[in-house]
């Protein structure tokens, strides 16, 4: 099984989500992320990601193509591709070699610190899934207390 990557194209109405998040309901296959963008021309585009084989994803791509709001689905290709994430964290009431570490390790992500009071901060990251992961678990949940993540954004790096 590896990672598989959808941007679906669709109809910007309500049930759409729920109609494809069943596709993958009925299969019992986990979405790991889903993220939904509306286009300049009104349209949404949703970005799943999940696990599934060859064979699988074919099945999976093909039935959400055949639903009605569906306009377009593409396959994309995580190796030629820009992945993204963005996680906002915030802090316990910290000391200030905490306050210092955790400055230091969001600056090191390349993020940056949006609030400070009484002690807690609240700061943004962005990056890939690894790069969010390794500041969560070098924070650790001694200093986290919530963790907001948006879910990865993909688009690809070919030109039509």
């Amino acid at each position: 099984m590896k990672v598989r990557i959808f941007s679906v194209l669709c109809e910007n109405a309500p049930g759409v989500m729920m109609r494809i998040s069943r596709v993958f309901t009925r299969r019992q296959i986990n979405i790991d992320s889903i993220t939904v963008g509306i286009e300049p021309s009104g349209l949404a585009r949703i970005i799943l990601l999940f696990q599934a084989d060859d064979h699988i994803a074919e099945f999976m791509r093909k039935l959400i193509a055949r639903l009605t709001q569906v306009i377009d689905i593409q396959v994309i290709d995580q190796a030629t591709s820009i992945v993204r994430e963005i996680a906002l964290l915030k802090t316990k009431c910290l000391g200030d070699d905490d306050m210092w570490n955790v400055m230091h390790q969001v600056e090191k992500a390349g993020g940056r610190i949006l609030e400070s009071k009484n002690n807690t901060l609240v700061a943004e990251v962005s990056g890939t899934h690894e790069d969010i992961e390794k500041v969560i678990e070098a924070l650790g949940q001694d200093i986290l207390r919530e963790v907001v993540r948006s879910g990865q954004v993909i688009i690809s790096r070919e030109m039509s």
